[in-house]
C-alpha cells in the first residue's frame, strides 16, 4: 500500500499539466487486435509505440494496489508498467492493457515475474543490481522494459528505474 501512495505522489508530479481521462481495462482479444494490426503491418521498428504514464486515476480504477514494481523510463517519474505477482499493466494510446504473469518465467522482486502476456503483446521485464532503499518499504533497481507484438517484433524498449515494494 505504501508503494501505491509513493507512486501516486510521483505520478501526480509527472502528470502536472495533464488532464487525461483514464480508459477502461482491456483484456479482450478483439479490442487490442486492431491496434496490434495497425503497427504490425507498418514495418514496425523498436519504440514504435510509446506507453503513456499510468496515472493515479488508472491505479484506482484498476485496483493496482499491493506488492508491485513500478517501471519508469529514462529519468521520468511516471510509471510505464506496474507489475504484480499475477498481472501487470501498461497504458498504450490512452488504454490500460492488462497482462497475465507467466508463472514459469523468472521471479523478480516482490513476487513479480520477468514475463507477462496479453492477447496481442508480450511484456518482458528485468531488474539488475542489489537495489537501493528508496523508502521505508521500497527498493529501487535498474529496470528494463521490452514490449513485443504478436509477430515477436520489439515495438518498445526502455531502461530506467523500477521501484518495488508494498
Amino acid at each position: 500500500m505504501r508503494i501505491a501512495i509513493g507512486m501516486a505522489a510521483s505520478l501526480a508530479l509527472a502528470s502536472c499539466g495533464e488532464n487525461l481521462p483514464s480508459e477502461e481495462l482491456t483484456d479482450q482479444p478483439g479490442e487490442t487486435e486492431a491496434a496490434a494490426e495497425d503497427f504490425s503491418t507498418s514495418g514496425s521498428q523498436s519504440n514504435e509505440l510509446e506507453p503513456d504514464p499510468i496515472l493515479y486515476p488508472d491505479i484506482e480504477r484498476h485496483e493496482m494496489f499491493g506488492a508491485s514494481c513500478a517501471y519508469a523510463t529514462g529519468n521520468s517519474l511516471g510509471a510505464r508498467v506496474i507489475a504484480r505477482q499475477s498481472d501487470a499493466f501498461m497504458k498504450l494510446e490512452g488504454e490500460v492493457i492488462r497482462f497475465v504473469a507467466d508463472v514459469e518465467s523468472e521471479e523478480l522482486p516482490y513476487g513479480t515475474r520477468s514475463s507477462y502476456k496479453a492477447s496481442d503483446f508480450a511484456l518482458v521485464l528485468d531488474v539488475s543490481g542489489a537495489g537501493d532503499q528508496s523508502g521505508p518499504e521500497v527498493m529501487a533497481y535498474e529496470g528494463t522494459i521490452s514490449l513485443r507484438d504478436q509477430n515477436d517484433r520489439e515495438v518498445f524498449s526502455s531502461s530506467g528505474t523500477a521501484q518495488c515494494g508494498v
